[in-house]
């Protein structure tokens, strides 16, 4: 046995090494305390803020543009406002689900037909490309995701986001749900 291995044999050894191990581990957290940006867990305003009234407006007239220029039938679907923080609390955003038919036959290519005849009508693909399971496109603050129905092969879903501009208190909405079917087609 060499001094060496002798020394890590030692009960000072092991103090120095559970020390340095301590320290090493208080130096990290208070580096991720001191650096990190207290506001990066915040959800801000995304702008001026926006009325009910006008959010709403917007992504309903979003779900009428899409409906009308990719000629979807069936369109069903309304609208809550929804926190972009967490379950309750401001900023709020507009969310519209809205149901449509699918052909019987190539649903997939419908589907990228709809994409397709958005981006030729001003939408843009999302800054992330896809949902693993559908198109995602925006325009003009609003986010379309949308894909078939994995429930329904007859159906397609898509979902409507406005921007998180809403700051009036939705926490006790009665109702919380607003059709928008008849202005849907």
């Amino acid at each position: 046995m060499n001094s060496r291995d002798g020394w890590l044999r030692s009960p000072r050894s092991v103090v120095v090494l559970v020390l340095a191990a301590v320290c090493t581990a208080v130096v990290v957290a208070a580096a991720m305390v001191f650096l990190r940006n207290p506001g990066a867990d915040a959800v801000r305003l995304q702008g001026e803020p926006m009325t009910d009234a006008a959010a709403a407006g917007q992504v309903v007239a979003a779900a009428e543009q899409i409906v009308r220029m990719a000629q979807l039938n069936g369109a069903t679907g309304g609208y809550a406002f929804v926190s972009c923080k967490n379950k309750t609390e401001p900023p709020y955003q507009v969310a519209l689900y809205m149901n449509f038919r699918l052909p019987q036959s190539n649903s997939v290519k419908y589907l990228r037909d709809i994409a397709a005849t958005m981006v030729s009508n001003g939408w843009t693909r999302a800054a992330t490309t896809g949902e693993h399971f559908g198109q995602k496109l925006t325009n003009d603050g609003v986010t379309a995701i949308f894909y078939g129905n994995v429930n329904d092969t007859d159906v397609g879903t898509m979902r409507l986001y406005g921007e998180c501009r809403i700051t009036a208190d939705h926490r006790n909405d009665n109702p919380v749900w607003t059709e928008v079917s008849d202005q849907l087609g």
